[in-house]
């Protein structure tokens, strides 16, 4: 019985760790630019607001982030702010669905089509979604 609880106990952690994570709803612009640290990955053709735009180029300009940007060959042109601050900018043969920026190590924050952000925090999250997204990159071509 002993050997049991010890068990049970030792697996509480791993299953609490194994569900599934929560997404948040947000309008407050500041809410998801206090996520942008270290390197930030745009998946798409459209990031949300104006805001949200300026206030990457902003952190872009000062150095707080780098970018990475995947894009399509038509979107890609209006991706010149955010690449003449330094951000990679690269184009797939294909249409985007949504847009996602992946914070490695923070978050996955998804533009939401009527405004808003639904954001999923997390390190493992974060990392499992940048881990699919990366083949992506391998067959993406520099703008």
């Amino acid at each position: 019985m002993k050997r049991l609880l010890v068990l049970c106990a030792l697996l509480t952690p791993l299953a609490a760790a194994q569900q599934s994570p929560t997404m948040e709803r947000t309008t407050d612009i500041d809410v998801v630019l206090a996520l942008m640290k270290g390197r930030v990955d745009l998946y798409g053709d459209r990031f949300g607001s104006v805001q949200f735009q300026r206030g990457m180029l902003t952190l872009l300009h000062s150095k707080t982030i780098t970018v990475r940007v995947l894009t399509t060959l038509k979107s890609a042109p209006n991706m010149k702010p955010l690449k003449a601050l330094g951000a990679q900018v690269n184009t797939l043969p294909s249409s985007f669905t949504g847009s996602m920026v992946i914070v490695q190590g923070r978050a996955v924050i998804l533009p939401l089509k009527h405004g808003g952000y639904a954001i999923m925090r997390g390190p493992t999250e974060a990392a499992q979604t940048q881990g699919l997204m990366e083949l992506y990159w391998r067959y993406s071509s520099p703008y």
